[in-house]
């Protein structure tokens, strides 16, 4: 009995040694396993820390490539501005430094990982390049004036000397003008010019005349005494505006505004006329960037929609050829009434023919909405209003706010209504859903730059930027 006693005690020990060994291998599994989750964890944060580095090594190394090209294009520059012999000449290096200046402030934007040092040699650069453009604004005061230059309506116009008072009859002039940095030279702007900010604020505080739009005040404009007046040359009245004040000197410019590339032609009227070259050719070069890119963006399109855009509903005006709102659409879908030029009136039931699958509106500054459209439709068809693909699909947008004016108003902010249009049409090239897309389409339902932000390059959204008035 004490030995079977015993051999139970023995037995029990053994199972006692067996678990606490157990319990001590288990804890120092444990404790291993717990080691090794943090090891790897410390090795994934290295990881990470390491890749943002080479991510860091990299942007470096690219941005002193980028930055090594731009000091030899400016040593170029300056080489090339010592022996400037003509006007010809002098234009040439402008239209180089002003491409010169555009990618340096594009530069610039990306040196958010780069060191001090390369910041500071940008700054360096910056303010080189800003000496070279006063240097050639100065020579070109001598040299490109008098200038004599062909307007949007092919007549030859001679501006004498820099102007340094201006006035503007139209809103796209207006924005050209901020664009090439000569807004400041204003004197006199139209009615419906409110961009940039500084404008409307200077207008309303009476610091800017107001001249007119459809039918300029002459005598207001001959009382400010302008150097240039600058209009468009879709307006009847802006071309008569040319005899009128011609017995007074005072020379008038009309812009072209008829078609997408004619914005890029305004732009360099506008800088020669007002001796900003080197600005003209920096902005010319980001908005030709801007529109590039999306057309990059459209050629990725399977199926471009058949667009109607609708500029007036009560009579119904349409977007047709020949405008620059055409080529907009163009870019993002087929404009259906392209076969008729500028902006006719056209019947309700013409638009259940040519059955738009999107159909963009103008709000006329909040006065028109999708469902006065849609009323108007059907007041005209009845239920057989529906059998238009956009408004049996819900997909009628309007444009509000700076939206509509950028579609409307064909200066560099052209841009704007493009990638709006872009993103409405065709939001799936953005990772969105037609879902996601607001009927009403302004700055405070749809960001586009941060959509942007995401799909297209720094430049890019910093243009779009500058639309916004940021």
């Amino acid at each position: 009995m004490m030995r079977e006693r015993l051999t139970l005690l023995g037995f029990a020990a053994v199972i006692l040694v067996f678990i606490v060994g157990f319990s001590t291998l288990y804890q120092a599994i444990s404790e291993l396993r717990s080691g090794v989750s943090s090891l790897s964890r410390s090795v994934e944060e290295q990881g990470r820390a390491i890749e943002g580095l080479r991510s860091q090594v990299l942007a470096q190394g690219e941005a002193l490539k980028d930055l090594d090209l731009v000091k030899k294009r400016i040593s170029s520059i300056e080489e090339s501005l010592s022996q400037v012999a003509s006007a010809r000449d002098l234009e040439r290096i402008a239209q180089e430094l002003g491409r010169a200046s555009a990618e340096l402030k594009l530069l610039s934007s990306r040196l958010t990982l780069v060191n001090e040092s390369l910041k500071a040699s940008v700054k360096e650069l910056m303010s080189t390049v800003d000496s070279l453009s006063r240097r050639v604004e100065v020579l070109a005061e001598q040299m490109l004036f008098p200038v004599t230059i062909t307007d949007g309506v092919g007549d030859k116009v001679v501006v004498l000397r820099k102007p340094s008072k201006l006035v503007s009859l139209a809103p796209s002039a207006t924005e050209t003008l901020y664009y090439i940095g000569a807004v400041g030279l204003l004197v006199g702007v139209d009615e419906w010019s409110d961009f940039p900010a500084i404008v409307k604020e200077r207008r309303d505080r009476g610091e800017l005349a107001v001249v007119g739009f459809w039918s300029p005040k002459v005598e207001v404009i001959v009382g400010l005494k302008p150097d240039l007046v600058i209009g468009v040359a879709s307006v009847p009245s802006h071309r008569a505006l040319k005899s009128i004040l011609a017995p007074y000197g005072i020379p008038v410019v009309l812009l072209p505004d008829f078609k997408l590339s004619d914005v890029e032609e305004s732009i360099l009227i506008a800088g020669r006329v007002t001796g900003r070259v080197v600005e003209a050719y920096e902005a010319l070069y980001k908005f030709k960037l801007a529109v590039n890119y999306a057309t990059l963006l459209s050629s990725k399109i399977e199926y471009k929609l058949k667009v109607a855009a609708v500029v007036w509903v009560k009579p119904l005006f349409v977007v047709g050829g020949g405008t620059w709102e055409h080529d907009i659409v163009e870019v993002v879908g087929v404009n259906v009434y392209s076969d008729m030029m500028l902006w006719p009136q056209v019947s309700p039931e013409s638009l259940l023919e040519r059955a738009p699958e999107v159909i963009i509106v103008t709000s006329s500054h909040g006065a028109v909405s999708a469902e006065d459209l849609v009323n108007f439709l059907l007041g005209s068809l009845g239920d057989a209003a529906y059998r238009i693909p956009a408004l049996r699909d819900g997909r009628i947008y309007v444009l509000s706010g700076a939206y509509e004016d950028s579609f409307v108003r064909p200066s560099p902010r052209t841009i704007l209504s493009l990638y709006v249009l872009l993103v409405a049409l065709h939001p799936q090239l953005f990772n969105l859903t037609t879902t996601a897309i607001p009927q009403k389409l302004s700055p405070e339902t749809l960001d586009i730059t941060g959509i942007l932000s995401k799909a297209a390059p720094d430049p890019v959204v910093a243009f779009l930027k500058v639309g916004l008035g940021g």
